[in-house]
């Protein structure tokens, strides 16, 4: 069943053009890796996604969530079915890291103190950091910050996440624990990652961004010498890890 369909999508800053005509869908549980090199567009695709038109940024075409514009739909609608994992965020208010998971439940309007409670401390004790739940957001490091807004991502509840770079600045195996987790979830999942090599470890689905155009395909297809060639520059060679048999990408 599809759950998100990309229609004709086009983007850019006045003559300066991101991507042009992206179209694809997203079927219900899906656990997608969205790939390309810096500059290629991952952040405005995932922002217009979850129907975010960043200052200046002009745009054509739809994004459909089950049949609906995103684009028309109220804000605190979309809230409730898109949740997005933004790549920078820098907080205006020192609350504490449970006030701060606790904003993910705001679409919801009020809930019964226990529900709202559940909720949170289930969050905070799946992300890791159920121990430090006191403390001021601006008193913990940038990686313990970074966990928090995952863990707000999870309390939000919506069935489609997106995520922009949800490993950075997380230590090699959070990275890995959380790509392993938020995969087990039963939601459909999109997030953009720089090291491809570890999208491949977990995602079997892959959208490829390339200069202004999209190649969708599974993990096999998008790790052939000529694609990755295409994305990242020549002198591209494919390996298989010698461990969990999934190929790989070197220079």
């Amino acid at each position: 069943m599809i759950m998100l369909e990309v229609k004709n999508l086009s983007a850019g800053y006045g003559k300066k053009i991101i991507f042009e005509n992206l179209s694809f869908c997203l079927e219900t549980g899906s656990f997608t890796a969205l790939c390309g090199k810096n500059g290629s567009g991952k952040s405005t695709l995932l922002n217009l996604i979850s129907g975010i038109v960043p200052s200046g940024l002009s745009f054509e075409g739809d994004v459909l969530f089950e049949g609906e514009s995103v684009f028309k739909m109220k804000r605190k609608d979309v809230a409730q079915k898109i949740s997005l994992l933004l790549q920078e965020e820098n907080p205006v208010w020192n609350m504490s890291v449970r006030q701060f998971v606790e904003t993910g439940l705001y679409s919801f309007g009020e809930m019964p103190k226990n529900q709202c409670d559940k909720i949170v401390d289930a969050a905070l004790s799946k992300i890791g950091i159920a121990d430090f739940s006191d403390k001021k957001i601006f008193a913990i490091s940038g990686g313990e910050f970074q966990k928090c807004r995952l863990a707000r991502s999870f309390v939000q509840g919506s069935p489609l996440m997106l995520f922009d770079e949800p490993s950075d600045r997380l230590d090699y195996s959070f990275q890995q624990s959380f790509l392993r987790e938020t995969k087990e979830l039963d939601k459909t999942i999109l997030f953009s990652i720089h090291d491809i090599n570890t999208a491949s470890i977990f995602a079997e689905d892959f959208l490829l961004l390339c200069d202004g155009k999209i190649i969708r395909g599974k993990r096999q297809e998008i790790f052939d010498e000529d694609v990755l060639s295409k994305a990242f520059g020549a002198g591209v060679k494919i390996f298989n890890h010698p461990l969990l048999n999934v190929p790989q990408l070197a220079f």
